[in-house]
């Protein structure tokens, strides 16, 4: 483990510096830090791991040796030596951390969350005061102490937020230029015979509010009936602590798109991590060629040699990386102990089309379509060579349904053919899909019928009930066991990613060469879906796995190496 520890500090937790306009001992400061603390935690789940999130002032550039690094500036409005001063210091530290990736973003003003905060603080500001934004004007205030591409960007904010809470009227007001000046602003529109809320750009109570306030005051005193009201800052809102947790969640993605498209040199590749790591029951391994696999399957599968095993596959259809691809397989079929007896059923999603009927009700009477359907795609993906060159047989349960005519429950039908190699071994065999799509997930493909939307049910749990009976009646039969794959590519949900499928769009992971396992599905699950970033303790999915098939504690609570679930993130 002292050479894990070695390799994880080597690639240590990514670090987001969130550039506040706010000064250090500022009275809000504390409010600033607590609002960090929701976003690291906010992130979590999104990013996979528990990112470094740190609050620092606009002035310091901290930068940790050896650490990636990402800069979110947080002023809502710069000033024009305030943007020259953090592309110096952004650049004066990639001099001094040649190493180091330093990433950073620019803000827009008009991002739809940034709006609604604002509409809601002017909003507030009106709450009880029987006026309502219609009969009410706007002043929007800003620094202005930017370039004109700045101040136009307050235009369009001022915009947004007048069409968006349906203001009367709205007029902008600089602090720091002087077309309009917002003293001169607001004696205009004191004098007009609606009331007007004053609203500015930015987050905190800075020097810059305060300096707005008192021009507001002066007016107030200046007017024998004033009616201008000044909305607070939004501070530590939640749609800010939202817009904070977007930018940390895109930078992320952008630099892994660009890794992913980059070839790296082999001379900066990170040394390769131990090969074989135990959790519990668990197993998490690297496996680079058929003599690791074969170490694997000595960890899950029974001692004695069997005459079969039975290996349940993931082919539910096209999608670029979600099925038990050809290299996989055939390092499987290579490293078993025994000839294999690969398993699957129909299912609605495994053809090309051009045949229009009922798959719930008229599937078996156009089997001969479906069969012919299937040896294409096992034709296509290259399958069926590998099937040929292993002397694999291959066992649909859907076919077996149909030929046995079984009348009773789908989901109680084990094959005949399969119920004669009672006691052999059974290895489930899925990909990286998700956190709850893996090996208990992966049964679900046993139920006989194509279209399975019955036992998917109305939510999660239901879905996960119907895939622990499956795993219980082949584990009355069979000795069950899991190998969950991300040898070649893994899946990662993305809904901006590259490839799509029925589920929604997607990005792969090419080449992780990463499996789980264990004896029975549980352990091999907890370990796969906690290095996808899920914490197996909160879900539906996983509770009902505890219920029904068991639990390890250890594989569930031990800590992960880095090195390994950034692989998955």
């Amino acid at each position: 483990m002292a050479a894990l520890a070695e390799s994880s500090a080597e690639k240590a937790t990514p670090e987001f510096l969130i550039l506040t306009d706010l000064p250090r001992g500022h009275a809000l400061w504390p409010s600033a830090l607590a609002q960090v603390d929701v976003i690291r935690a906010a992130c979590a789940p999104v990013l996979g791991f528990e990112p470094c999130v740190r609050l620092v002032c606009a002035a310091e550039m901290p930068v940790r040796e050896g650490v990636e690094t990402f800069v979110l500036p947080a002023a809502l409005d710069f000033s024009l030596w305030e943007r020259e001063e953090l592309g110096r210091k952004i650049a004066e530290a990639r001099r001094g951390h040649p190493k180091n990736l330093i990433f950073h973003d620019d803000i827009d003003p008009g991002h739809p969350l940034l709006v609604d905060a604002l509409v809601g603080q002017a909003s507030a500001c009106l709450a009880g005061q029987a006026k309502a934004c219609p009969t009410c004007g706007l002043v929007f205030a800003a620094s202005g102490h930017g370039d004109s591409a700045s101040r136009a960007q307050s235009y369009r904010l001022m915009r947004l937020i007048w069409e968006q809470a349906g203001f009367a009227r709205a007029e902008v007001g600089f602090l720091r230029h002087v077309q309009p000046f917002l003293a001169h602003v607001l004696e205009r529109c004191a004098r007009e015979p609606i009331p007007w809320v004053v609203l500015f750009q930015g987050q905190w109570e800075t020097e810059h509010v305060e300096y707005a306030r008192v021009m507001v005051e002066n007016v107030r005193r200046a007017n024998p009936q004033p009616q201008i009201h000044f909305a607070d800052p939004p501070g530590a809102h939640e749609l800010f602590t939202a817009w904070y947790a977007q930018r940390i969640a895109k930078l992320w993605r952008e630099r892994r798109a660009r890794s992913e498209a980059r070839a790296p040199s082999p001379k900066r590749s990170a040394p390769e991590p131990p090969g074989l790591l135990r959790f519990g029951a668990g197993t998490i391994a690297r496996v680079s060629d058929q003599a690791r696999m074969s170490r694997v399957l000595e960890q899950v599968l029974p001692p004695a040699k069997p005459d079969r095993i039975l290996v349940k596959v993931t082919w539910h259809g096209y999608a670029t990386g979600t099925y038990t691809d050809p290299a996989a397989l055939d390092l499987l079929l290579s490293a078993l102990p025994a000839p294999a007896i690969v398993l699957e059923g129909h299912t609605s999603s495994r053809n090309l089309g051009g045949a229009e009927f009922d798959w719930e009700t008229e599937a078996r009477e156009n089997r001969a379509w479906i069969r012919r359907q299937e040896a294409e795609y096992l034709r296509r993906t290259g399958l069926q060579e590998v099937l040929t060159r292993h002397r694999a047989q291959y066992v649909n349960v859907t076919e077996e349904f149909w030929n046995e005519e079984y009348e009773g429950d789908p989901a109680n039908f084990v094959p005949s053919v399969l119920r004669e190699l009672k006691g052999s071994p059974m290895l489930n065999f899925p990909k990286f899909k998700g956190p709850t799509r893996l090996a208990v997930s992966n049964m679900f493909g046993l139920i006989p019928l194509p279209l399975r939307s019955a036992w998917h049910g109305p939510n999660i749990t239901w879905f996960a009930r119907a895939c622990c009976n499956m795993a219980k009646l082949y584990s009355e039969l069979f000795e069950l066991s899991a190998v969950v794959e991300g040898l070649y590519s893994a899946v990662r949900w993305n809904r901006q990613g590259l490839y799509r499928s029925r589920w929604g769009n997607y990005d792969l992971i090419h080449d992780a060469g990463c499996v789980t396992a264990s004896p029975g599905l549980a352990a091999a699950d907890i370990l796969a879906a906690r290095l996808q970033g899920q914490n197996v303790h909160t879900s539906a999915f996983f509770d009902v796995v505890r219920q029904e098939l068991g639990w390890d504690e250890e594989a569930a609570t031990a800590e992960l190496p880095e090195v390994l679930r950034m692989l998955f993130v």
